[in-house]
This record gives structure tokens, C-alpha cells and sequence, in this order.
């Protein structure tokens, strides 16, 4: 079983030494909807992704901080607890994790009032639905 995840980093990664390279442990939190209890609640996910020292330890250094959105996929999850001051924390650790799309702060965004190009092709679209 596979599993991927898609979210946005609310502190950076920790790093840390890992032989001849370096470690990166990421926290991503995933909001959903418990129909149960009827209120917007999270998943935890948690991941370690390791880098050669070089231009992937320094990728990973300047791209996994604050408000970068990452997908992190891996084989599995795992179920981790561990106790806080407010109880029981439940995470999913995702084993064998990779990085495979990282959106960073630094990405190029319109300036304040300009809108984006539009497209001079109009499109029409049928609101009849076929079933």
C-alpha cells in the first residue's frame, strides 16, 4: 500500500546529520470534515526524507521552511502516539517517504493589482448534466 499527502508546512523542517548527509523530518497537517462529531478536524502526518550532501541537502534546506505546501509520498503509514502536556497526540508517520512536488514562498505571484492573463479563447459549456 501506498500513501501520499499534500500540505502546507507550518514550521520548517527539523534537520538533522545523517552520515554523510542530512535528514529533514516534516510535519503535515491535513484538515477534513468528521461527519461523527460533525466538526472540521486533522490528520497528523509525519516524514523523514534524507539528502546527499550537495545541491539536494541545499534543495531541501531552502525549500522545506514555513508555508511551503510539499507532497510527501511513501510504501506505508505507521500509527505513532506520544504524550503532550494536553494528552495523547496521534500522528501517521509515512515510511519510506519522498519529496515529490515542493511549492516554496519564494515562487513568483502577480503583483497587488494586477490579475493574471486571460484567455482569448471563450469556452461554452452545457449545463445540462447527462445523468
Amino acid at each position: 500500500m501506498s500513501i501520499t499527502v499534500t500540505g502546507k508546512l507550518n514550521k520548517a523542517a527539523n534537520q538533522f546529520q545523517a552520515g554523510d548527509g542530512k535528514g529533514f523530518g516534516v510535519r503535515v497537517g491535513v484538515k477534513f470534515y468528521n461527519r461523527e462529531t460533525k466538526a472540521q478536524e486533522w490528520t497528523n502526518y509525519e516524514a523523514v526524507v534524507f539528502a546527499k550532501a550537495g545541491a539536494q541537502s541545499d534543495f531541501y534546506q531552502s525549500a522545506l521552511v514555513e508555508g511551503s505546501v510539499v507532497e510527501v509520498s511513501g510504501s506505508g503509514g505507521q500509527i505513532k502516539t506520544w504524550e503532550s502536556t494536553n494528552g495523547p497526540v496521534h500522528s501517521i508517520a509515512i515510511l519510506d517517504a519522498k519529496i515529490g512536488y515542493v511549492l516554496t514562498n519564494d515562487a513568483p505571484a502577480p503583483q497587488s493589482g494586477q490579475q493574471p492573463p486571460q484567455s482569448s479563447k471563450q469556452e461554452s459549456f452545457d449545463s445540462d448534466i447527462p445523468f
